[in-house]
């Protein structure tokens, strides 16, 4: 994966050099210098946004290029905040009527999560060797859980337009080993750990930011491993230790 990422922006910054050398030659009339790299650069997050299938990052690099060649394309008019705020609409009705992933229904305080609200988008299931996986959707709204594990393999944790604070303070990793994979765009995620696991943050940011708190850091060298990964779109993810 790392290498395809690799492979691919590298062929956008030799798509940037050539860029560069026919602006020279008086083949981009009406596009400045900055501007063809800057689409470049947005280019390779709307195509990143189509792998992934995010609408937000679809849309908005969209409306991004439209502001940066809003001169060449005669778009002086609708640039920019026309353009973001259509931008942002498009991307809650898509959301709305094409969510990307399928989505469960459950009553609060089963299965082993607790939060505060009436009723939540969330799956826990049993794996082979005893092991359990654990699927929690956020979208709209704000919440707190705290999810209650005696086997976590893996989790699989969506938040869009809203946000999610989920505490692992009663989790016990299976094997010592667990693997989260969230999905973040247009909203906060906040995840708990305890401070004697491992930390591996492998999260990808698009117009985002994720972090991961390295203080206080008493992990020894077979101290249980949690691996996080996935994307964050217009939006932030915040690892803690408690």
């Amino acid at each position: 994966m790392k290498n395809g990422k690799k492979f691919f922006w590298g062929i956008l910054f030799l798509l940037a050099a050539a860029a560069v050398i026919a602006g020279q030659l008086g083949y981009l009339k009406g596009f400045g210098f900055w501007s063809v790299l800057l689409s470049l650069g947005i280019l390779g997050l709307l195509i990143d946004g189509i792998r992934k299938r995010s609408w937000g990052q679809i849309l908005f690099s969209l409306a991004f290029l439209c502001i940066v060649n809003a001169g060449a394309l005669g778009l002086e008019r609708i640039a920019p905040w026309p353009v973001l705020g259509a931008a942002f609409l498009g991307t809650i009705g898509l959301n709305l009527l094409f969510p990307g992933k399928k989505r469960w229904l459950r009553h609060a305080n089963a299965a082993g999560i607790s939060d505060n609200s009436g009723a939540e988008e969330y799956e826990i299931s049993q794996e082979e060797g005893g092991s359990e996986s654990v699927r929690c959707e956020v979208s709209f709204h704000s919440i707190v859980k705290y999810l209650h594990c005696p086997a976590l393999r893996r989790a699989s944790l969506e938040c869009s337009f809203g946000s999610l604070s989920l505490y692992f303070s009663d989790v016990e990793l299976f094997e010592g080993r667990a693997h989260a994979d969230v999905d973040v765009s247009f909203g906060s995620m906040e995840l708990y750990v305890p401070a004697n696991w491992r930390v591996i943050n492998n999260v990808s940011s698009s117009f985002g930011h994720s972090a991961l708190d390295e203080s206080p850091l008493k992990t020894d060298a077979d101290a249980p491993v949690f691996t996080v990964s996935g994307d964050v779109s217009f939006g932030s993810l915040e690892i803690r230790r408690i």
